[in-house]
Order: structure tokens, then C-alpha cells, then sequence
């Protein structure tokens, strides 16, 4: 298989119809506007979500946010 003569067309996340990267570059990875809104509605609808492990305690830790200092002269309102 030549590699000049083959293009890669990568499958729509949304539909699966393989993409047209020539016609729809400001889509990618999805094959039109219509399957992009539909992903996005889906992360909206927390249909999609970035699993963790509830187990970490990276941000167990966190420190209390702190009321910021404010520049002489300034006060609070």
C-alpha cells in the first residue's frame, strides 16, 4: 500500500460515518456541526464523564482558599 495514495478518514465519534477531512476540517474529529452539538449535549447531559478513583487523595488535601490581600488603599465593599 502506497502511503501517498491513501488518506487517513477517521470515524465520526457521534455516527460513525467515516469523516471527510478534506470537506469538514473545522469538525474534526466529527463529520459535521449537527454530530458535534450532539457530543456536546451528551458531556452537558453528563452522559459522557472522566471517570477517577474515588480513592485519591491527591485533592483530599487541598488547602482552604483564603480571602486574597488586597493592595493599600483598597478596602473591601
Amino acid at each position: 500500500m502506497n502511503a501517498s495514495n491513501s488518506t487517513f478518514r477517521p470515524r465520526c465519534p457521534t455516527c460513525q460515518m467515516l469523516v471527510e477531512t478534506d470537506n469538514a476540517p473545522k469538525f474534526l474529529p466529527f463529520c459535521s456541526d449537527r454530530c458535534r452539538l450532539i457530543d456536546l449535549g451528551r458531556w452537558l447531559n453528563e452522559e459522557h464523564a472522566v471517570t477517577c478513583d474515588e480513592n485519591d487523595e491527591s485533592e483530599a488535601e487541598v488547602e482552604p482558599t483564603r480571602t486574597p490581600k488586597l493592595p493599600p488603599g483598597w478596602h473591601d465593599a
